[in-house]
């Protein structure tokens, strides 16, 4: 399981890092529009390959809803970016993954027992995202990003349910999931041009990885499940170090203090579960 995770922490910073890399040489709506159509089509194909056919209308449903919340959270999310800075954007929305292992604490189906320690390190994590990303000067952070932090908190919540509860058949989530944004906005593929596809295709791949990943390792997390989604939220921090190296960007106290405040989070839980 572990192995899984790690994989999808590498996975998700890298599609982070790509993004950023294409933000001057793409636009925005084309290029998630053919990363999206890229994970639907290597799912699909995979489907046929290993003949994995076992969806249900009920799963079905859930895949389709949490991919279209997901989609709808992107939007919020270019929305707010036109008024708040795009590091501490991203820094709040990226609190889907704790907001949805707190969720997923009490939900009785999931069997994880809640402790002080649990929350406490809930807490710490999302400081720790928040703080890797500390903007100064800027007073109020727009509605726009808390609204797309709760649809991306829902669609986290979806694919977590749907990884306990329909965990043989997640090629089939993951065509639906990403073929309701296609769905919704895939008439801009008409308008795509090279450098969309030279950096959609490469984000795409990264985005099945990722997902099939995380998914795998739900499957097999038991009462882990929130350590998973915590482990995963490790990579806020871990980019903002990463961007410094690849981008230019300064190294600063905060974001050091937020890999080491993220680690803690982590450590946090093992005490809760008597790991420690």
């Amino acid at each position: 399981m572990y192995g899984l995770v790690a994989a999808a922490l590498v996975a998700y910073t890298a599609i982070a890092l790509i993004f950023k890399a294409a933000a001057s040489r793409t636009r925005p709506d084309q290029l998630v529009i053919v990363a999206l159509a890229t994970v639907t089509l290597i799912a699909a194909v995979l489907m046929v390959v290993r003949g994995e056919w076992g969806g249900t209308w009920s799963g079905g449903a859930l895949a389709l809803i949490s991919g279209a919340l997901f989609y709808f959270a992107s939007t919020l999310r270019a929305r707010a970016l036109a008024t708040t800075p795009a590091s501490l954007v991203f820094a709040v929305t990226n609190l889907d993954l704790v907001v949805s292992g707190a969720i997923v604490l009490f939900i009785p189906a999931f069997g994880q027992p809640v402790t002080p320690w649990h929350v406490l390190a809930i807490l710490t994590a999302g400081g720790a995202i928040v703080l890797g990303a500390r903007v100064r000067d800027v007073e109020r952070i727009g509605g726009a990003t808390f609204g797309s932090l709760a649809l991306l908190a829902a669609a986290a919540t979806g694919f977590v349910l749907y990884a306990h509860f329909f965990p043989g058949a997640l090629l089939f989530f993951i065509l639906l999931d990403h073929l309701a944004g296609v769905l919704l906005n895939g008439r801009v593929l008409s308008d795509v041009r090279r450098a969309e596809l030279s950096w959609g295709i490469p984000l795409g791949l990264c985005m099945f990885i990722g997902f099939w990943c995380l998914l795998q390792a739900l499957t097999m997390a038991g009462d882990q499940t929130t350590l998973v989604l915590l482990v995963l939220s490790l990579k806020t921090p871990l980019i903002a170090l990463l961007s410094a190296v690849t981008f230019g960007e300064r190294a600063t106290r905060e974001k050091l203090a937020a890999v080491a405040l993220a680690t803690v989070a982590l450590l946090l839980w093992e005490i809760g579960s008597g790991s420690v």
